[in-house]
């Protein structure tokens, strides 16, 4: 089996004599260890038989890695690289393997063409691999934090429509009292015209300054002393509904005088009771809507249900972007768009240039310790369209630039990023859709623009 191996396929009958001569047999009984993490490695190891397991050391606990079955190559990076192994390697099963010293392998590979490129294929392979296994990580990890933000966004809206929900319990049992009460005291109809008319009004614009605030709470204080006067029992629970929909006691004065103290005491609780019930129906659509609204972005964002490859609007891909990282735009990020509408359907992977922005987003709210303004700005050169992510932050150091695209190279500190987000970016922009991806920085700021073909080279070879 050995020389079925494409790593030893190539050797002459001379070397495979050699070979065998040079070599030595190791037999693994189920749970035994062939190496462990962090050790110097003194032999490149063949499993001919059986299956190991791989295992790393994280956060003091040891996480399967992979398992691997015979016919493998074991361990020949780390001998040839003279770097400690960076895995345990236990049997699986019984385990038959043989090694070849260090001097046999560099002997091999100065003598024997074919057994070099197979170690180097299986070393990049593997390199490879990890490459994919560590974006795929922070990919995830990016998605971690996207979740907890919408879980946080969800939850406003959503708490709204619960709070609104709940007191809508008590609104709709305060106005059957207040409807059975009007029954009951007889109260003339054109009353009772006005009062409909009044429940059907809309309410006026919210002053949301402080000295709004006040001149509301002086407003309900005197409705509530106004009612108090007209034999109201606990009027300062109906005084502020009132207030915020606008009124003021001297439209209640002719009222109050055309209806008895029990018709006008009835009319006002069910006109109350009617606001109170339209206020909260209100936000139960306003909340329900900001979830839709954001339920919407989230499956377009992730273009489920959808062709890999497809012709997008690019803008609805950002404003995508930017509804589910509301949660870090709103603590002091004021985003200006300046958007050529007139540009035309981009085919892209939609998911992955929404990552893309994701990463050029979140990365210019750090630069602005999310104080600032984001500009965003399309248009049309040539057969590209280009976008571009401006921020107001303290810029990147010239010294800086040639390597912000590296894998792992990062400014920030410790907990804040892994220096991914930005190679994340460059691939997809770059490899996946064959377009650029530059960055202009200054003291005033920083840009990343993006160009990308108005059409792709896989779709027109088909």
């Amino acid at each position: 089996m050995l020389f079925e191996m494409p790593l030893f396929a190539g050797l002459s009958a001379e070397r495979k004599l050699w070979l065998r001569a040079n070599l030595s047999e190791h037999w693994l009984k189920k749970g035994d260890i062939l190496m462990r993490e962090g050790q110097t490695v003194t032999h490149h190891y063949i499993l001919l038989e059986g299956e190991l397991l791989t295992e790393k050391c994280v956060g003091n606990r040891q996480v399967i890695d992979d398992t691997r079955p015979a016919p493998v190559s074991v361990a020949e990076a780390s001998l040839l690289a003279g770097m400690p192994l960076p895995l345990t390697f236990t049997a699986n099963t019984d385990c038959y393997l043989v090694s070849l010293t260090e001097s046999v392998v560099r002997t091999l590979l100065s003598e024997c063409e074919s057994f070099g490129k197979q170690v180097f294929r299986s070393m990049y392979g593997r390199i490879s691999a990890y490459d994919m296994f560590i974006l795929s990580g922070e990919k995830l990890a990016a998605l971690g934090r996207l979740s907890a933000g919408l879980a946080h966004e969800l939850n406003n809206p959503a708490a709204a429509v619960s709070r609104a929900a709940d007191g809508m319990r008590d609104a709709l049992d305060s106005l059957h009292r207040a409807t059975r009460a009007l029954v009951l005291c007889a109260i003339p109809a054109e009353i009772m015209t006005t009062l409909d008319a009044w429940a059907s009004r809309p309410p006026p614009v919210i002053d949301a300054t402080p000295q709004g605030a006040l001149r509301q709470s002086e407003a309900e204080d005197h409705f509530a002393q106004w009612l108090s006067s007209h034999g109201f029992e606990k009027p300062w629970l109906i005084a502020p509904r009132l207030v915020a929909a606008g009124f003021a006691p001297d439209e209640f004065a002719l009222v109050a005088e055309r209806a008895s103290r029990e018709q006008f005491g009835a009319g006002v609780r069910w006109l109350a009771a009617t606001l109170e019930m339209r206020f909260l129906s209100e936000q139960t659509w306003l909340g329900a809507g900001r979830i839709s609204e954001i339920v919407k972005a989230m499956k377009s964002y992730s273009y489920m249900d959808q062709a890999p490859l497809q012709e997008v609007d690019i803008h609805s891909g950002i404003e995508d972007t930017l509804t589910i990282m509301q949660h870090r735009l709103k603590h002091g990020v004021l985003v200006t768009r300046d958007y050529d509408r007139a540009l035309p359907p981009v085919p892209v992977y939609g998911s992955e240039m929404n990552q893309v922005w994701t990463n050029l987003i979140d990365n210019a709210i750090d630069a602005m310790d999310e104080s600032g303004e984001l500009t965003i700005r399309s248009h049309q050169e040539g057969n590209c369209a280009v976008i571009e992510i401006s921020d107001t932050g303290h810029g990147i150091p010239a010294d800086i630039l040639p390597r912000l695209f590296e894998p792992f190279f990062t400014t920030k500190p410790p907990g804040k990023g892994n220096g991914l987000g930005l190679h994340i970016a460059y691939r997809t922009v770059v490899l996946r859709h064959d377009g650029r991806l530059n960055v202009v920085a200054g003291e005033g700021g920083t840009t990343f623009q993006v160009r990308l073909p108005l059409v792709h080279r896989h779709a027109t070879a088909r």
